[in-house]
């Protein structure tokens, strides 16, 4: 869950203006522990505080934040996640108060994580930080682009034969 938290950072408005509102952008993701490097690839498209993520590489997995929940769903373990937003999650007001610390990077410690944070021409190219067991999560997006959705992107999309958890 708390991947899926940081992932919601990188898409929303850094103290910094954000060149777009509505965008899409490729995306890949590293996470390195001491002996070991995973590494994912995928689309994420935003609209204003609605985000659709969908990895696709090395396996595919599609993740929806909507204004209360974020769902996950993994087609090959036939299953949904459901978890409720927190408050807490407020992740606008967090990001507004990332402080800038270089040219283009930003900082903002939240769940006691420093989250790095590396925005260029007011897009974010880059967030990375250490979770909890020490492992480096780097996230890089490319390709970034305005982009104007139709609202049942956002919406979650999923077999109605597979399993559902609610995680909190």
């Amino acid at each position: 869950m708390k991947y899926i938290i940081m992932l919601y950072f990188i898409v929303l408005s850094f103290g910094v203006e954000l060149k777009y509102k509505t965008f899409e952008s490729e995306f890949n993701q590293s996470i390195k522990s001491d002996n070991k490097t995973i590494f994912y690839k995928g689309m994420v498209k935003v609209n204003n505080g609605l985000i659709f993520w969908h990895y696709l590489q090395p396996i595919e997995k599609k993740i929806w934040v909507t204004l209360d929940k974020i769902y996950i769903y993994e087609p090959d373990l036939e299953q949904v996640t459901i978890y409720k937003k927190d408050k807490s999650d407020d992740i606008f007001g967090l990001i507004k108060n990332a402080k800038k610390i270089d040219n283009n990077l930003y900082l903002k410690h939240y769940n006691n994580k420093d989250i790095h944070f590396i925005i260029k021409n007011r897009i974010v190219t880059k967030i990375y930080y250490k979770d909890k067991i020490d492992n480096l999560v780097t996230l890089n997006f490319y390709n970034t682009k305005q982009k104007e959705f139709n609202l049942s992107t956002f919406t979650p999309l999923y077999p109605n034969y597979v399993d559902i958890i609610y995680a909190n």
